[in-house]
């Protein structure tokens, strides 16, 4: 077997096999965990070993021979299903002769739990770390991987010393990128001293999977693509080809269908070919699954679970499973959340019987470290709920969930109109949530037949967000209902008796729906499954509503039916995800990002034009706006730009002065446009994009929000603190509204309990609606700042209210829409 293995290794890499000196060793069952190999301890044969180019498989008696190549720094051995070494490489010196891998037997699964992890970028400690080991030790999974940018030395240093398998409690497995690409003999090579060997595979369960490196970053790396090309070669040869197969690495591999590894101008690898079921990366800061055609592969796009994404994608981490054939299922867990549940359903003592005259109870519950297994709840009269009527276990009931933060049930009212309702949330920690909340029913009363119209978001194209009536606070909650996913910037949109918002799924791109209810009493009328998540504004148009989903899926659905009108693929294939908000003036709708921004006829579906003037860059979260006959666009790390909106041509672009790091939506009000960057507001000439008037606000604008200008004043939302009120002449601030801290991040890197606003606030008569991500929903006084009412809702508010005549729609991150009816 051994001379098989050699001579194998003398035909494959020629040259490389007598140039240097051969890798002897020898893999055993340590049956006494002393390390050393006694001589009734068995070898343990087709263990897996490698040099970082040749991979061998041990003969019957463990033992193992590698012919060594010029870059050799490691010996590694890849642990597999049934065992696992209690070493994983050894560094190559010249002293050592025999490189011996003690291991353990263990119990092999069939299925496999793995938590990814990925761009931490830090250097200290946060809460997301304790996030991190209660869920592993909540929930066991086999192994971590943190797909990389680590970030620097001193970030290496951090997480060898922080993130370990001896600290999690499981294997944790690093993959190199960009960031951990630093300055030294090579750009691995400090990588190498904290974690060991930057690509190499594990085997776990019926799958192999597959720690790959980043090709280039901040300093050049000792290996290139012959090495990488070369050495995978090599492990696809030492396994079974139809094996399922995970890789990881830093970046996308592809955004095509096919995973092709370019050895050399004459070799490639096509990973598929060998079974690939699933890709995971990081690199972008982003949240995103995609299936990439034919091939089937599943790519999965994780951001970073210490801070918010480039894209605003909430800070967190993904749970993955794995059968026994390879195929993956994910579940998002969102960071920082600890014990947090809210009744939403009654609130504020207060509870109108839904449609079907039931009561509708609704809980917000969610933990990082923990899944809610299950939520009870009960209802209690004049008995009450006290010593002796708690024994009555007849009066608890199972609620339902219908997301991954949101818990509901219906229940047949009796006579009573003054009740208890008792809720307990039990998570597989072991831990119960217990909370009460006393209301009195109310009878539904008929809306009538409402006329609203919010089309776009602010309720204009050019974002002016002002309505000219008023409404009294305080609001009561009229109904409420769930899309069956989270809620990102799809803020909702009215047409008559219509109310319309969108879902994502960046778990599993499975449910992601539009959904659309009566007004009235909150009834779904239908929902259309969308082929990826609709992560921000969506519009209405000619009697249908118009959405473009992560990949550039752009749908048009007659509001009335529910059917499909006209779907226009943008041929977006790339990452990072479409995630910028639509806008129409009623007859072209605009959406796409970069090379697929288009103009599109609303009645035909007809692309008008498409950009030819830009393209590239990170995914943008601003919602595009109308100004006269200009198109105002963004990029993310970019700039703005201006086209003619009715042939596609470039007026003009900014990316001075903080306009590129621009996340704030253009408003536009007395021939001019307005926006806040970082921490500064613009008035820009519309014609040549020139700043008229600029001044520094003292806050921070990295939340994705239009600011309301007024006649001698201008109010303005921030990503910290809160939302304030600015003389336009002087600059001088005249009040402050401070919200509480975000609940989750989502403003780009963002990790230090900020107070943040993501939406917009809409001023309706004297008073500002807008939610934040504290997880409350707020009315502010626009003369004052003074608090005039506000509710809690238990998750975060990244949509901006959409108002009716009489109240306001709004949806929290839970999946929740909710209509706030005033007095």
């Amino acid at each position: 077997m051994k001379i098989k293995l050699v001579a194998i290794g003398m035909l494959l890499f020629g040259s490389n096999f007598f140039g240097y000196g051969q890798l002897k060793g020898k893999v055993f069952l340590d049956q006494n965990k002393n390390g050393i190999k006694e001589s009734k301890e068995k070898g343990v044969e087709n263990a897996v070993v490698s040099d970082g180019y040749h991979v061998v498989r041990t003969d019957e008696q463990g033992n193992f021979e590698l012919p060594g190549w010029e870059k050799q720094r490691f010996v590694t051995i890849y642990p597999n299903g049934s065992f696992n070494p209690e070493k994983r490489f050894v560094p190559i010196t010249s002293k050592l002769k025999s490189y011996d891998f003690p291991v353990q037997t263990k119990k092999q699964k069939e299925e496999v739990n793995f938590v990814q992890i990925s761009d931490t970028e830090t250097f200290e400690y946060g809460d997301w770390v304790d996030n991190l080991k209660k869920y592993i030790k909540v929930h066991k999974p086999d192994f971590v991987v943190h797909t990389g940018d680590i970030c620097y030395k001193a970030g290496m240093e951090w997480h060898a010393d922080n993130l370990t398998e001896k600290e999690l409690g499981v294997p944790i497995y690093y993959c190199l990128g960009n960031h951990d690409l630093v300055k030294g003999d090579y750009g691995e090579q400090f990588f190498e001293e904290k974690f060991g060997p930057a690509w190499y595979a594990v085997e776990e369960g019926n799958t192999l999977f597959v720690i790959t490196p980043m090709m280039g970053g901040d300093f050049p790396p000792g290996f290139n693509h012959e090495d990488i090309g070369g050495w995978l070669q090599n492990l696809l040869k030492a396994y079974d080809k139809e094996q399922p197969k995970i890789f990881f690495n830093h970046d996308l591999l592809t955004d095509g269908e096919s995973f092709v590894f370019k050895k050399n101008d004459n070799e490639s690898i096509v990973l598929e070919d060998y079974n690939l079921k699933s890709w995971l990366y990081g690199h972008w800061h982003i949240n995103m699954v995609k299936t990439h055609g034919k091939s089937g592969v599943v790519s999965y796009s994780t951001a970073t679970l210490a801070k918010g994404g480039i894209d605003h994608s909430p800070s967190s981490f993904r749970a993955i499973k794995v059968d026994k054939e390879g195929n993956t299922k994910s579940q998002l867990i969102w960071s920082h959340l600890e014990r947090e549940i809210q009744i939403v359903s009654p609130q504020k003592n207060e509870l109108t019987l839904n449609n079907q005259g039931e009561i509708e109870v609704s809980v917000n519950v969610y933990d990082s470290g923990s899944v809610v297994d299950s939520v009870r709840y009960s209802i209690w009269g004049k008995e009450g709920f006290n010593w002796e009527s708690s024994r009555d276990t007849s009066k608890w009931n199972e609620m339902v969930k219908t997301s991954d933060w949101n818990w509901r049930a219906k229940v047949t009212p009796t006579a009573e109109k003054d009740l208890l309702l008792v809720v307990d949330a039990y998570l597989r920690s072991g831990e119960v949530l217990h909370r009460k909340e006393t209301f009195s029913l109310e009878d539904r009363k008929d809306r009538g037949t409402p006329k609203d119209k919010w089309s776009n978001l602010a309720g204009n194209k050019e974002h002016h967000p002002v309505v000219d009536s008023k409404q009294q606070a305080p609001y009561t909650m009229e109904w409420t209902a769930n899309v069956g996913s989270n809620i990102y910037m799809s803020s909702p949109v009215i047409k008559d008796n219509y109310v319309l918002t969108a879902g994502f799924d960046d778990s599993n791109a499975e449910n992601c729906f539009i959904v659309c209810w009566d007004v009235g009493a909150g009834r779904e009328l239908w929902r259309y499954k969308t082929k990826n998540g609709v992560k921000n504004q969506m519009v209405i148009a000619q009697d249908k509503v118009i959405a473009t989903d992560m990949i550039g899926h752009t749908y048009a659905i007659d509001i009335a039916s529910g059917k499909l009108v006209w779907d226009t693929d943008l041929k977006y294939n790339r990452a990072p995800g479409f995630i910028t908000g639509l806008v129409t003036d009623g007859k072209i709708v605009y959406t796409g990002f970069s090379e697929s921004l288009s103009a599109i006829e609303v009645n035909t579906g007809r692309v008008l034009w498409q950009n030819k003037a830009w393209k590239g860059g990170e995914g943008t979260t601003p919602t595009m706006t109308i100004a006269d006959d200009v198109l105002l666009a963004s990029r993310h790390w970019g700039a703005i730009y201006a086209h003619d909106r009715f042939t596609g041509e470039l007026l003009w672009s900014r990316n001075d002065d903080g306009l590129r790091f621009r996340d704030g939506v253009l408003s536009y009000k007395d021939k001019y446009l307005w926006v806040a960057e970082q921490d500064k507001l613009h008035q820009l000439d519309l014609k040549t994009g020139k700043t008229v008037y600029s001044f520094i606000t003292g806050m921070q604008h990295t939340g994705t929000s239009a600011p309301i200008v007024l006649q001698d004043r201008v109010i303005i939302s921030g990503s910290h603190p809160g939302v304030a009120s600015f003389d336009l002449k002087t600059g001088k601030k005249q009040w402050e509204f401070q919200v509480d801290p975000a609940l989750f991040y989502t403003p780009s890197y963002f990790s230090d309990q900020q107070q943040s606003l993501e939406t917009t606030p809409i001023l309706v008569g004297d008073n500002l609606i807008f939610g934040a991500m504290d997880g409350k929903v707020y009315v502010v006084n626009a003369d004052t700042g003074s608090l005039v009412w506000k509710t809690a809702l238990g998750a975060p508010l990244i949509t901006s209210a959409a108002i009716s005549a009489d109240g306001f729609f709004i949806c929290d991150f839970a999946g929740n829409i909710y209509f706030f009816k005033t007095s």
